[in-house]
């Protein structure tokens, strides 16, 4: 990744702890150091509202046996395991050859929270990741 870009969207790495928790399991794909974008449509958390905003971001896609972890924007988006029924509620697909998307529902997981997020990172194998986790 670009210096600049790494001064100002972080490294996009996975945290060192989360790493060791998914190196310990069977690891499939490890992407980090990702460019994209988060897109928050009628987000609303406490002290916080947007209809529309898109920030960009550095980040990572982890997919181990039995887990899922996104990590966009310096903090983790989603962290599941494949058979919880929270998976079932996020959407996955390559956009394009080099991108794919991630996108939830804010609420899900934290009632404070509402609306659509959208986690797009650029990656070569964004077509692989989407099959690996909509099968």
């Amino acid at each position: 990744m670009n210096p600049f870009l790494r001064v100002l969207l972080g490294s996009g790495r996975l945290p060192d702890r989360i790493r060791a928790e998914l190196a310990a399991s069977d690891v499939v794909l490890i992407e980090e150091g990702l460019t994209g974008s988060v897109t928050y449509r009628r987000y609303r958390a406490p002290g916080e509202y947007s209809s529309w905003r898109k920030e960009a971001v550095a980040g990572s896609v982890a997919v181990g046996a039995n887990r899922l972890v996104v990590w966009a924007g310096r903090f983790k988006h989603i962290d599941v395991p494949l058979d919880h029924p929270v998976r079932a509620t996020i959407e996955i697909r390559a956009d394009r050859p080099d991108r794919v998307c991630f996108a939830y529902d804010a609420g899900t997981t934290n009632p404070s929270r509402s609306g659509r997020v959208e986690v797009r990172l650029r990656t070569p194998q964004a077509a692989r990741t989407a099959q690996l986790l909509t099968r």
